[in-house]
């Protein structure tokens, strides 16, 4: 039988690279049957940051690591600076059917350092595009005769700013998502396309009251309504299932848990806090926040077992590091 193949995409500057690693080894562990293309989109990671994702990847058998430095990042930050958040390696993966070899037609996008996968990905990862730039899981929908359905492409008039300011927000949560390089190929999408339509939202909410922010996942929204596919729709319809991207928000919301198995975790929302700034029972030197620990005690009922999880990733990230360093 052949072996499964997936591309995996991130993106960060040094601030990150550590927290990446941990989420390697969630990858290398949870898809043991996969042979995984690892590609890290940067400008500005340290060179001693690179070799150890380097020296990482290369002691598990299923990953092979791909640096990428990204031209003209100064133009990223212009797209950062409109979006009005995040840096510009956030918007990174706009352009990642220009920076990937052409052998790769999709690739899953994850948010670097707080994700994490679970299980297997195949699902998702191989989820029919249907003529679809992205596979994305939903965040937002429109009511049409009683009935959850999507945005489309004339929601973004500016003579309807309600749809337009939904959809700034995201109709998708940009954690996790699938892109079909392919078709961006085809569709010949450039960085000036994203800059001039950043420029274009700049201009239609600039009398808006407050400003409205869109950031890497507001743009993307505007960038792909009515080009993306939400994963399972129109079967479910319901925000609260992301199975694909589970954003630790559905704790505030829901009393109980998911009704489906969550497979890649995202460390997202009002209240929530990101893995590393997290107070564990052992301090991790290289992957752990050094002052303003939030107490394990604090957290949500539910949320604790994925923290941990991340906790056990990075444990064994250290001690493969370690184990490389004394091999050397």
């Amino acid at each position: 039988m052949k072996k499964k193949h997936y591309n995996i995409i991130t993106s960060c500057d040094n601030n990150l690279a550590a927290y990446v690693a941990v989420g390697i080894t969630a990858i290398a562990s949870n898809l043991k049957d996969a042979n995984i293309d690892y590609y890290l989109l940067h400008s500005r990671i340290d060179p001693h940051n690179i070799e150890m994702l380097q020296r990482l990847c290369d002691e598990y058998n299923n990953i092979t690591f791909h640096e990428i430095v990204v031209p003209n990042p100064e133009a990223y930050e212009e797209l950062a600076k409109y979006g009005g958040g995040w840096s510009g390696e956030a918007y990174y993966a706009l352009c990642a059917h220009q920076l990937l070899p052409e052998t790769a037609d999709r690739a899953l996008y994850l948010d670097a350092g707080d994700t994490l996968v679970l299980g297997d990905i195949e699902s998702y990862y191989n989820y029919d595009f249907q003529g679809n730039s992205l596979i994305v899981t939903g965040g937002r929908y429109k009511v049409s005769n009683g009935e959850a359905v999507l945005y489309e492409p004339e929601d973004l008039g500016a003579q309807n700013f309600i749809h337009l300011s939904y959809i700034l927000r995201g109709i998708f949560n940009s954690g996790s998502y699938v892109l079909n390089l392919d078709k961006m190929r085809r569709d010949n999408l450039s960085l000036q396309d994203f800059l001039y339509l950043a420029g274009e939202l700049v201009k239609v909410r600039k009398d808006v009251e407050p400003p409205v922010y869109f950031g890497d996942q507001g743009l993307l929204s505007a960038a792909f309504v009515g080009d993306v596919r939400y994963y399972r729709y129109p079967e479910i319809r319901a925000l609260g299932y992301m199975p694909y991207n589970f954003c630790l928000w559905f704790y505030n919301f829901e009393a109980g848990e998911p009704n489906y198995r969550p497979v890649i975790i995202h460390f997202a929302g009002d209240n929530v806090s990101k893995p590393w700034s997290v107070q564990y029972p052992v301090l991790l030197e290289r992957f752990q926040t050094k002052e303003g620990l939030r107490p394990m005690e604090d957290l949500r009922p539910g949320q604790a077992r994925y923290y941990n999880a991340w906790q056990k990733y990075a444990m064994m990230t250290e001690q493969i590091l370690a184990k490389a360093d004394t091999a050397e």
